[in-house]
């Protein structure tokens, strides 16, 4: 019942009807999600976050999803996530500090607790903003004893388009134990509110596609509504993810 409730509120937002929304600038950044298979819609995972950049962000550059990227500005976040169906809960700040030059350092921590069991996971990363709407880092992973440790590098880039807004590409590299996981990514933003993309992991073992598409409904000058998308393809993985959320900026 709490989830359904807590669900109807999410959905009430977003059947709001509302003017054209100004794309303001913002500081301050908290948003609700739900996300969970199709095939087991109630067993879902909510997240609740809050982020503060200390410049202000600009919404007019780039797509929605992307603004807190582009601004390539310091900020610190907490975020809490609760995942009823296994008694998991978990919460996290973390940090990131960007100098003059465009280097930039950043910090995680997280506690996760199932049941009487928890256990802390914490991250250092390091990068360099080398243009505008691009950035590479590399990042470092440990915790408690029950943690693998776990090293890496990334890269990520939004090349703007004429036609459309344009497409956002990633690509990690995480080392653990003696296993290599490579991720890529991309984003078409047809829009600044709608993108489609494509998803690649390899773990040397196996291989995954993932096709997604995800939509930023703006329904006033200081909220929003999240809607995702996500399939794996060639998989024996029944249903499609979906995620759910709202976001306000101030």
């Amino acid at each position: 019942m709490k989830k359904i409730t807590a669900l109807a509120i999410l959905l009430g937002f977003v059947s709001v009807n509302a003017a054209a929304a100004q794309d303001n600038p913002y500081q301050h950044e908290a948003g609700l999600k739900y996300s969970a298979n199709s095939e087991e819609f109630s067993d879902g995972l909510w997240n609740a976050n809050y982020r503060y950049y200390i410049s202000p962000v600009d919404q007019t550059k780039g797509p929605y999803a992307l603004n807190g990227f582009l601004a390539q500005t310091s900020n610190v976040g907490v975020n809490y996530s609760n995942y009823d169906e296994s008694d998991l809960d978990t919460i996290g700040v973390d940090g990131a500090y960007v100098f003059a030059s465009k280097w930039f350092i950043a910090a995680n921590y997280q506690r996760s607790e199932i049941g009487s069991f928890d256990w802390n996971t914490y991250g250092a990363e390091v990068g360099y903003y080398f243009n505008d709407s691009s950035a590479v880092s590399a990042f470092y992973n440990d915790g408690s004893d029950s943690i693998e440790e776990s090293y890496g590098l990334k890269v990520r880039s939004f090349i703007a388009l004429q036609s459309t807004t344009g497409v956002d590409l990633s690509a990690n590299w995480t080392h653990q134990d003696s296993d290599d996981t490579f991720n890529l990514g991309a984003d078409w933003y047809v829009t600044k509110s709608w993108s489609v993309g494509l998803g690649y992991t390899d773990d040397g073992h196996d291989d995954t596609f993932v096709l997604k598409t995800a939509y930023w409904l703006r329904l006033s000058d200081s909220f929003s509504a999240n809607f995702e998308l996500a399939r794996e393809l060639d998989s024996d993985a029944d249903g499609v993810f979906i995620g759910l959320g709202l976001t306000g900026r101030f």
